[in-house]
């Protein structure tokens, strides 16, 4: 992207092909709305919506029943062969690839280009706090494969993470470490698999991999902070990102207090071992909001969302993320929508600092919508267009 003089950005062409903002959405230069709820009662509410959240759904260190891949057979990586995969229908697999740094093999639910291009763009598909544990995953909970049967892009979902904000950890924690597919006795290092190992090994056996290779990434809740923080860390790495429903606030009261209870009320894990006590330095070097200026480098096609939090028509239990669960269908409504509205606050923050820095994003608000998989399946539908147009695909 080339600079003009003072502060001006030429609009890339991946914006350019979208109309001006309308209600419930803008573009960079625009001013934010004002969001309803208070920066203090979002902070406090947070603790008791996650809390919540982790009682009506029974998630807890130990107790998840980790169906995503009870029953596939797929075969494991390991240090002499660092790719292994499994085959289950003639457009999708599970892969397995070996992460030195963390000592542990990663399993990745793929599906393959409709072109059958090897070549072809790649799509990295990151999960919530669960990790993609109890197929609560792109590929489960979702229409991804379906919606991408016809597009000329590989998708990519690891699953495993749980509680961890694909971070590369400090110490090694109790609960994140030894959950499900991934264990391992080392720091977790899941930035350094994610914008590294990864994409070195898994594309290096389909297509070839460089650094400049088309590749997008997109997140929801935990993730949605995560993708913007990989992005700005690793600027240029990715052409696309969309990040749905994520707070991408670490180095605030709210962002941490969302952070710290995100992975420790439900899954036993400490945030501490991952960025520091309250205060370390660490907390502001990996707020996306503070090093939002990375991003002006090599500016991606960024797509960021959340809801009110007010319920919509996902909100039903015919709905493929409820599946006829009342108990799950009350947790989205109420833990769910208070979570979203935490999201959009974050969201606002976010956007509000893109378009101080005059760097360009497509935004949206929509009216309704809860902290729930129809929803982002809705925006991954949405920012389609934007990314098949920065990837190529």
């Amino acid at each position: 992207m080339k600079r003009k003089s003072g502060n001006d950005v030429t609009r890339p062409s991946w914006l350019v092909a979208f109309a001006p903002p309308t209600s419930g959405s803008w573009g960079a230069g625009a001013v934010a709305p004002r969001t309803s709820i208070g920066r203090a009662s979002v902070g406090i509410a947070i603790f008791s919506v996650f809390a919540v959240v982790a009682g009506l759904l029974g998630i807890g260190a130990g107790t998840a029943e980790a169906r995503t891949l009870d029953g596939v057979r797929y075969a494991h990586a390991s240090p002499g062969a660092p790719y292994r995969q499994t085959w289950t229908s003639p457009r999708n697999f599970v892969a397995s690839v070996w992460s030195p740094s963390m000592q542990t093999q990663v399993p990745l639910l793929v599906q393959t280009p409709a072109n059958g291009n090897q070549a072809a763009p790649v799509m990295y598909m990151l999960n919530g706090s669960s990790g993609g544990e109890e197929n609560d995953d792109w590929t489960h909970a979702t229409d991804a494969n379906a919606f991408y049967a016809n597009k000329n892009v590989w998708t990519v979902t690891p699953i495993g993470g749980a509680a961890t904000y694909y971070a590369n950890w400090r110490r090694v924690d109790p609960a994140a470490n030894f959950r499900y597919q991934v264990k391992t006795s080392r720091p977790l290092r899941w930035e350094t698999f994610l914008t590294s190992e990864l994409p070195a090994t898994f594309e290096g056996r389909h297509g070839g991999y460089s650094f400049g290779r088309s590749r997008g990434i997109a997140g929801i809740s935990m993730s949605g902070n995560s993708v913007i923080r990989l992005a700005e860390n690793h600027p240029g790495l990715y052409r696309a990102v969309g990040a749905y429903s994520g707070c991408a606030e670490t180095a605030t009261p709210t962002g941490q207090l969302l952070l710290r209870n995100v992975a420790f009320v439900p899954y036993g894990a400490d945030a501490t071992n991952m960025y520091g006590l309250p205060g370390d330095p660490e907390w502001a070097a990996q707020d996306p909001v503070v090093n939002a200026y990375k991003l002006a480098r090599r500016t991606p096609a960024l797509w960021i969302s959340a809801a009110t939090g007010l319920p919509g028509g996902h909100d039903n239990p015919a709905d493929r993320s409820v599946r006829g669960d009342v108990g799950k269908l009350a947790a989205q409504v109420t833990a769910g929508g208070f979570s979203e509205a935490a999201a959009r606050s974050c969201t606002v923050t976010l956007a509000q600092r893109l378009a101080a820095l005059r760097i360009p994003a497509v935004v949206r608000f929509p009216a309704v919508g809860t902290h729930s998989w129809g929803y982002w399946q809705d925006q991954m539908h949405q920012s389609w267009p934007m990314f098949a147009r920065a990837l190529g695909a």
